[in-house]
């Protein structure tokens, strides 16, 4: 018999860089369906000494500089959808 995913759960993980996602679940076979998406407004960085802020608590200078000499792609297209909203 096969499952159709009808309904999900929401289980937080959190990954080894401190990121928590949303993994939505079927809530009857248990299966993993997808992560729920993040918005722009509640990203946190996981670094630095703005760790666990979210973007609009970070002073966009700091952000401008980490645009220009960060590391992480995923961070930096963070900054870039939050600096377009």
């Amino acid at each position: 018999m096969n499952c159709l995913h009808i309904e999900t759960i929401e289980k937080p993980q959190t990954f080894k860089n401190g990121i928590t996602h949303i993994r939505l679940e079927c809530i009857d076979c248990g299966r993993f369906i997808k992560y729920k998406p993040q918005h722009v407004e509640t990203f946190k960085l996981w670094f630095g000494k703005h760790k666990g802020k979210e973007l609009r608590e970070v002073p966009k200078d700091y952000l401008e500089w980490y645009k220009k000499n960060g590391n992480d792609k995923k961070t930096i297209e963070r900054i870039n959808l939050f600096f377009q909203s």
